[in-house]
This record gives C-alpha cells, structure tokens and sequence, in this order.
C-alpha cells in the first residue's frame, strides 16, 4: 500500500480456472459492462479504477490473471506487489472449485504470505452445481477472508467484491504497522 496526497493505491489480483468469469467481473466493475464473447487472457489484463472510501480516494489497480497451464512459469511474476487475491470459481463447474484447493490457493501463498483473500463464485445467474455450505467450508479451508456469490452478467455483488476487499487490505495494513 503507497500513498501519494492522501490517496492510497492497491494492487489485487484475480485468478482461477480459465472461464471461470475473472476477466467480466472486472468488466462489471470498472465500467458496468458485461460482454457475452468469451475471449482467454493473454498473460494479464491491467485495469484502473478510483474508488471513495471512508477515509478518502484509492486507487485499485486490478490484475486479471490469465488462467491457462500455459501461463504457469510466469504467473508469479504477476502477483509480486500484490495487498490481496479474489480467487474466482464458477457456480456451474465444480471442478473449478476443486481447483481452487488443490492449485489456486496453494499457487498464491507460495509467493504471497500475509494477504486477504476472497473466495468469489461467480455466476449465479445460472444454475448453481455448487450449495452455499460447501463454499463456506472451501472458505474456511483455505483460510479466506470471505467469501461472495455473484453475477457478472448481472452485476450482482460485484461492487462489494472489491469495495470489501479493499477495505480489508487498507485494515491488514494498518495492523501491520
């Protein structure tokens, strides 16, 4: 976390399986939008945005992570100087939350120690493979700050994601010093 003028800056990244909605979310988030065309990361997407919270203006800078094998060897160099991780699943594919345990959650505390993580399922605008109960025990598991269902398509949640997880961040930080 830096400031400059009272305004603080915070890097989060997104990761998961590939099509899990990772990239949409942001969509959503940065400029209400949502895109129906499926279309893979190439290595990292980096977004903007300012966002006014309680104790003045932060600026997020968000890096979406592309989630294909391929992309392994360079992954980490993408989560250097990261303050938190949204580990994204989606509602209508079990095997990306299996995932999540087995490499996401894993991948990112090898190179990151102490960061809040969220734990998003992501499009519930369709029908969930996934109860409610099992995302709170996968929350539990990894040892995730929180966990929120959402929709990209219909926005649902999607501010709070990221809201929320600055503000943690923004408090993990204060704790430190």
């Amino acid at each position: 976390m830096s400031e400059d003028n009272n305004i603080i800056k915070l890097k989060i990244i997104i990761v998961g399986e590939p099509a899990v909605g990772k990239t949409s979310l942001v969509m959503r988030f940065i400029s209400d939008r949502f895109s129906k065309d499926y279309r893979s990361t190439i290595g990292t997407n980096i977004f903007m945005k300012n966002i006014e919270l309680e104790n003045g203006i932060t600026k997020l800078t968000l890096w979406d992570i592309a989630g294909q094998e391929k992309w392994l060897n360079m992954r980490h160099k993408y989560y250097r100087g990261a303050q938190g991780a949204i580990i994204v699943g989606d509602l209508t594919r079990e095997n990306t939350f299996n995932q999540i345990e087995e490499f996401w959650y894993k991948d990112l505390k090898k190179y990151l120690k102490n960061i809040p993580i969220f734990l998003i399922g992501n499009k519930n605008d369709l029908e969930s493979q996934i109860s409610e109960d099992y995302i709170k025990s996968l929350e539990k598991r990894i040892k995730a700050e929180a966990s929120i269902i959402t929709s990209a398509k219909t926005g649902d949640n999607v501010n709070e994601v990221f809201i929320k997880l600055s503000k943690k961040i923004i408090e993990y930080n204060k704790n430190k010093n």
